[in-house]
């Protein structure tokens, strides 16, 4: 800064508008000026330092998931594996192709040459014959895993052939539980209102015996309407739900409508039992076996049995299991193109804001020109404003992200987010960096560049270029504002606070606070668009650093408490979201290095093409990291796996399979009969004490049980 400020470059006139904040940038320094060797210097100690500690690091997400892999449990994640595109069992592939090419194929490619007994494979070579006695080329239809799977299935079911696929591989004894996925979407919407009138049923009867603890009298019961294109045939015919809409009592009404459901889905579940989803967990008695399934290649057709470490099963997404290979490829594609079209309509949008934020522009506006020229106005527009504008419009796109990763079939929530750290990312820095950049240079010197000619287009944007980071900066505060409010969790307060204040019993109030959601989508992806702002422009507006500062030193702060203390996790990815972190990072890296040798030479720096074997070092550290790393980040080494094992002492326990079991089960299986008895019983109960009639209520064991549940918690 120092050097910048101390330059004396200021443009002429026609350079368009040139703060104070400018004099401490690159934009000050007068071109083919000897200071442009400070700035080199500086980009090659920024790129060396920023490299050394993303070795660092690499390394220490190496060690770090390492030791977290070995704390858990057996049975689970870490014995397990997800198998899906499975040939045939949901009907595709199943019947057998036949095709003259093939027969013909087969019919010339066993021959009988002559003088000799055995056959000859010709689609090996004309005379090609095994060298070595007994070794002979396999048979199609061994390694046809669409034809294999069709034989399997005629001798047995879909458990047999994923247990007897897993057993020729890796050995009887090692495969000890296979839950195939069954195909629920008959089941899936009975589910989703069965839970929506449990949870209805279990505030109502909290609120119930809130009020009856209190001693209240001539307590009013609730009712519930019911409108006749909604109402199952069941209700219809207990209530005589005709044309018009019908009051019923809610503790009558909820608790048949709920064990109705209950049984319908019972029956349900075994009718599907022969129906299935071309998914299956497949779990292993040791982690070496199953570390070899997910990183193996099972067979030599890539659309066929494709195996991946097995998700946690409460970030299961279970309706896209279903899902092939070609369609999920077909449905990325798709995905990409709306990205694409989003981000197109988004550009002219931020121009226009930019447009009308700049003040400059704001005072040619008709009515506004006057009020732009207030002090506390003229701050507001130029500080707070344009990054203001552009985050309110950026918090509208994770959602949109997250809806479009589940439509492409991913299959749990943490490939979901994943898949939004990486677009966000993405899509920041196309709209927030590279067009609100050009955009800014633009504007700012849009004077200039008219009475100028185009002659004095480059010269303006190698000013302008450093000028734009005052945008950035303003950004960059928005962000740190944002995150520090974090802390206060103002919205989150508020809508506790109405829903504390309506919750009956301390069972309602756990349930308000016990899972606080936080999305490692959004924030990551922050995090990085910050980074590499700060990157990029450290080396020609310094200022910025201090910006970026305060913004990671708050994000520090509030966030690790915020982790600790606060927020429920959603899954734990066990570092396997560092390889999207690193590539954004390197992605910085490249532009700091980028613009500088841009500005330099726009700048007629004469030695500016120095930089160019620093921008080859930085590929070259990118690829070698990448290849040193890119396993050890996502995979459990083999190594690792047979240490672990040793350490277990034993097979997998048969209590251990039993879970594992109920573990991968889809939802629809995992409805607690206990728990369904229980809920229909409580308000039954309540019921009565409301009726007067005698009842098996205790109110003391539930306020004890309840305050134990959030001691517990």
């Amino acid at each position: 800064m120092p050097i910048n400020a101390t330059a004396g470059g200021v443009p002429d006139t026609n350079s368009g508008s040139f703060s104070n904040l400018d004099l401490l940038s690159s934009s000050n320094v007068k071109p083919e000026d000897n200071r442009f060797w400070a700035h080199m210097g500086a980009i090659y100690i920024v790129s060396a330092v920023a490299l050394v500690l993303l070795l660092g690091f690499s390394k220490d997400v190496s060690r770090l998931r390492a030791r977290f892999m070995s704390t858990l449990p057996r049975g689970g994640e870490s014995h397990s594996v997800l198998i899906t595109d499975i040939p045939c069992l949901d009907g595709h592939g199943a019947a057998a192709p036949v095709k003259a090419m093939n027969k013909l194929r087969h019919t010339i490619s066993k021959v009988r040459a002559p003088g000799q007994s055995d056959f000859k494979d010709t689609e090996l070579g004309p005379s090609y014959s095994s060298p070595y006695e007994g070794y002979k080329a396999i048979e199609d239809e061994v390694l046809d895993p669409w034809a294999d799977a069709r034989n399997q299935l005629a001798q047995g079911d879909a458990e047999s052939m994923v247990r007897n696929e897993m057993e020729t591989t890796y050995g009887a004894d090692k495969v000890v539980a296979v839950n195939v996925v069954y195909d629920t979407n008959k089941v899936d919407p009975k589910l989703q209102r069965y839970d929506q009138l449990k949870s209805q049923l279990s505030d109502i009867t909290d609120d119930f015996i809130s009020k009856i603890k209190r001693r209240k009298t001539n307590i009013k019961r609730k009712q519930i309407t019911l409108l006749p294109a909604l109402a199952t045939k069941w209700a219809k015919e207990k209530y005589q739900v005709g044309a018009k809409p019908v009051k019923v009592d809610a503790l009558e009404y909820l608790p048949g409508e709920m064990d109705h459901l209950y049984q319908e889905m019972k029956a349900d579940r075994e009718s599907i039992k022969d129906s299935h989803v071309p998914a299956a967990f497949v779990t292993f008695n040791d982690r070496a076996c199953a570390n070899s399934a997910a990183t193996g290649l099972q067979t030599y057709d890539e659309t066929a049995w494709r195996v991946q470490p097995a998700p946690g099963d409460d970030e299961i997404i279970w309706n896209n299991l279903g899902m092939r290979y070609k369609q999920r490829s077909a449905r990325t594609i798709i995905v990409w193109a709306v990205f694409i079209v989003i981000l197109i309509f988004y550009l002219p949008v931020t121009a226009a804001i930019q447009a009308v934020v700049n003040l400059d522009n704001a005072r040619k506006i008709p009515g506004l020109g006057k009020v732009a020229d207030i002090p506390f106005i003229t701050q507001v527009l130029q500080g707070i404003l344009p990054g203001l504008v552009l985050k309110i419009f950026l918090i509208i796109l994770p959602p949109i992200l997250a809806l479009m990763a589940k439509f492409e079939g991913k299959i749990s929530v943490s490939t979901v987010d994943f898949s939004v750290v990486r677009r966000y990312f993405i899509f920041q820095v196309f709209a927030t960096f590279i067009y609100q950049f050009l955009v800014g240079s633009a504007l700012s010197n849009i004077q200039g560049m008219i009475s100028g000619g185009i002659s004095t287009i480059v010269p303006l944007l190698g000013v302008s270029a450093a000028q734009t980071a005052t945008f950035f900066m303003s950004y960059i505060m928005i962000n740190a504002l944002g995150v520090g409010m974090g802390l206060l969790r103002v919205v989150p307060l508020i809508i506790y606070f109405i829903k504390d204040k309506l919750a009956g019993t301390e069972r309602a109030k756990y349930r308000n606070w016990a899972k606080q959601p936080f999305s490692f989508g959004t924030n990551v992806a922050n995090h990085t668009i910050i980074l590499l702002l700060g990157l990029a422009f450290t080396c020609l507006a310094p200022l910025i650093a201090p910006f970026c500062l305060l913004y990671f030193t708050l994000a520090l702060m509030v966030q690790k408490y915020q982790l600790i203390y606060v927020v429920t996790l959603p899954y734990q990815a066990a570092g396997r979201m560092w390889i999207d972190c690193f590539n954004q990072i390197m992605t910085g890296i490249y532009f700091m290095q980028a613009m500088g040798i841009c500005v330099l030479l726009v700048k007629r720096f004469n030695f500016a093409l120095l930089l160019l074997p620093l921008i080859v070092m930085t590929v070259a550290f990118h690829v070698v990291n990448l290849s040193l790393f890119k396993r050890p980040w996502t995979l459990m080494s083999l190594k690792e796996a047979a240490v672990l094992d040793a350490r277990d002492h034993g097979d997998v326990s048969p209590s251990e399979v039993e879970a594992v079991k109920k573990k991968y089960l889809s939802p629809v299986f995992k409805v607690d009969e206990e728990e369904h008895v229980r809920v229909i019983n409580e308000a039954i109960q309540v019921d009565k004490q409301l009726k007067g009639e005698p009842n098996d209520l205790r109110l003391e064991e539930e306020e004890e049980d309840a305050v134990k549940k959030t001691e517990d918690v």
